[in-house]
């Protein structure tokens, strides 16, 4: 548990690794499968047409941070990683996320945690990914 007394900061800056080619893809798969637990987020754009499309995979684990251009690479390989029941993958707000993903590349998922259902059952006021990092962690970020 966090201490009451400790001050509250800010987010370190990150410095992130762009795959946007094949074999820039396989060394990331490679890193992420071998970690136990990912940490997954998406980005779609929605402007000029009907349907969103995803246009960023964000990918973290201990040490690495990658953001993936799926515009620019297949990302079908992603699908093992998503599908594999020995590693969890954790999303906030997973909803959105996964039904772009099955939707835009048929992917199925398998041992998924998500840590805004996980707010709400432990009652927690708050459900946004920012308010409950800095509640609980006493870090903000900076999306800026």
């Amino acid at each position: 548990m966090i201490s009451s007394t400790m001050q509250d900061t800010i987010a370190e800056t990150t410095s992130y690794i762009w795959i946007d080619n094949p074999a820039s893809l396989a060394r990331m798969l490679a890193k992420l499968r071998a970690a136990p637990a990912v940490a997954v987020d998406t980005e779609s754009d929605s402007l000029y047409v009907y349907f969103e499309k995803v246009c960023l995979l964000q990918f973290s684990i201990p040490g690495a941070d990658y953001l993936v251009d799926p515009l620019n690479v297949d990302v079908t390989p992603l699908g093992e990683l998503f599908a594999a029941e020995e590693q969890q993958k954790v999303f906030h707000a997973a909803e959105y996320d996964i039904v772009c993903l099955k939707r835009d590349y048929g992917f199925t998922f398998s041992n998924l945690f998500d840590t805004m259902i996980a707010a709400r059952i432990l009652g927690w006021k708050h459900y946004g990914l920012a308010p409950i990092i800095e509640e609980h962690f006493h870090v903000r970020s900076d999306k800026r």
